[in-house]
């Protein structure tokens, strides 16, 4: 008898999940909230496991999707019911079945555990922060194993899961060694289950692991990389949920959310993260990664805008997106103003653009306003350069990727008219998006624009160097480390002017 995925599901994750959510509504009923004393309502711990099912649905199906493609696992034919993207209905059910099943698994044990104390043990900053380092250190490690094709698998795991788990540790560590032999067990008896039910899957060809892309490890018949991915996935549900649950940690989430500059720095991580790999994986590989790390960038800089100016914030990333795809669209219809050019990708376009373009104008040109202070003029004169200067790295890399091509170009593939182009549609959206934002604009946090404006310098200059661009990645990171000095320079000058006006 063929199985097909949809009947593993129905005997193997959907029974359990059932049962433990006949469970969690009895014990609702039962005595008013269905984990006993570790939330103060039932609405909160659904409202805790809902997050978490958006959370996961939308962080791993970009992941899922390009392991598909990139032929680490896949489905015999007629296994599966019917694909979105390259991954089946079936597997972004289990997505959620599996968070879910683990959230209701540890909902179930809250009841039989005794909630921890308030208070803090001595030394929970180092419990936190040496555990979160200790993550850090494994998603960087998890790079190296990125450049061979055995580690292929287990690298994108913990490239993936690594830096979510340091974060929910710096959040709170502390919490979840608290209740180690919950959560322990929570992961534990999940995790298990899994490892069996894969295993049978795998035996029944309802899906195939690659044999060239893994270690070739597998204890018990189970290929190690399975097993690490679901006790990596478990982590990540009973961290965060028995984090949320924990009696101080509205009031850490409370201190956390005064300090804006934390939350945007969150998804600011992750495009770092998303940058490194980049390089090292085969070449059909760029351009979802580089859709990844461009959506990343502009989420985390459209957080700072709406942090800091509120609603006008998303209405200047709607106006820079809108004009960077006007600009985009013209270019390539007309050769004006960056010269003859045409897009050489198929996916991922918005109404014949490629989408990550205008979202990175308006990313690029979001930082070049926040290097300088001054007038309006002065500001985005200051960005229009810095574009520039970036572009220096940015479109040689996209035309030795096939991104893009231009008809004619003069250095690295690239016309010079391309960069005057640059200049004055930055200038011109830099000037908008001020208007936009406010009347006048004030300086916000320019550290952080030249912060990452540094960041960008050092990790488009190295990703030319792997991409085998070594002299547009001197040009361009000379170039925009010429900018900073300006910037710097140009903030010295003013501080001076400021205390002899004093």
């Amino acid at each position: 008898m063929t199985i097909t995925y949809a009947m593993f599901h129905v005997i193997f994750t959907l029974p359990p999940l059932a049962f433990f959510f006949w469970r969690y509504q009895r014990a609702k009923r039962l005595t008013g909230s269905g984990t006993g004393g570790w939330a103060p309502t039932a609405r909160f711990s659904n409202l805790a496991l809902l997050a978490h099912l958006i959370i996961a649905f939308i962080y791993t199906t970009p992941w899922d999707n390009y392991l598909v493609f990139r032929d680490v696992w896949g489905y015999p034919p007629g296994r599966v019911l019917f694909t979105i993207g390259y991954v089946p209905i079936e597997e972004y059910a289990f997505f959620l079945i599996q968070t879910a099943g683990t959230g209701l698994f540890l909902y179930f044990l809250m009841r039989h555990f005794t909630v921890p104390a308030r208070s803090l043990p001595q030394g929970s900053t180092q419990i936190r922060w040496v555990g979160s380092v200790v993550f850090l250190m494994i998603a960087a490690v998890s790079v190296a194993a990125l450049t061979t094709d055995a580690g292929t698998y287990a690298g994108l795991i913990l490239v993936w899961a690594a830096p979510v788990l340091a974060l929910q540790w710096a959040f709170g560590g502390d919490m979840i060694v608290r209740s180690w032999r919950m959560v322990l067990t929570a992961i534990a008896v999940p995790t298990v289950y899994l490892w069996f039910a894969d295993w049978v899957a795998i035996g029944n060809e309802i899906w195939w692991i690659s044999e060239s892309l893994t270690t070739g490890i597998k204890p018990f018949g189970l290929p190690i990389e399975e097993a690490m991915f679901f006790l990596v996935t478990n982590l990540l549900v009973v961290f965060g949920l028995t984090m949320a649950h924990a009696p101080e940690a509205m009031d850490r989430f409370k201190s956390i959310r005064t300090t804006p500059k934390l939350l945007w720095l969150i998804p600011l991580t992750f495009w770092a993260l998303s940058m490194v790999p980049t390089p090292l994986m085969p070449a059909g590989a760029f351009y979802p990664m580089a859709q990844i790390s461009t959506g990343l960038l502009a989420f985390a800089l459209l957080v700072h805008a709406v942090l800091h100016y509120r609603m006008r914030g998303a209405g200047a990333f709607i106006t820079a997106v809108a004009l960077g795809w006007l600009v985009e669209r013209l270019g390539e219809t007309t050769g004006v103003p960056f010269g003859e050019y045409a897009y050489q990708v198929e996916r991922g376009l918005l109404l014949g653009v490629p989408w990550l373009v205008p979202l990175g104008w308006f990313a690029f040109t979001y930082v070049g306003i926040h290097l300088f202070t001054g007038s309006r003029w002065f500001r985005a004169l200051g960005a229009a350069v810095g574009l520039v200067a970036l572009d220096l790295s940015l479109d040689p890399l996209m035309v030795g990727q096939g991104i893009w091509a231009f008809e004619h170009g003069a250095y690295a593939g690239v016309p010079l008219s391309n960069f005057v182009g640059w200049f004055v549609s930055g200038l011109i959206i830099a000037f908008v998006m001020q208007s936009v934002l406010a009347r006048p604009v004030q300086p916000v946090d320019p550290t952080a624009g030249r912060a990452v404006f540094a960041v960008q310098a050092f990790l488009f200059g190295l990703g030319l160097v792997l991409f085998g661009l070594p002299v547009p990645a001197l040009v361009g990171t000379t170039a925009m480390l010429a900018v900073l000095v300006w910037a710097l320079a140009d903030a010295r000058a003013k501080a001076g002017k400021g205390a002899a006006a004093g």
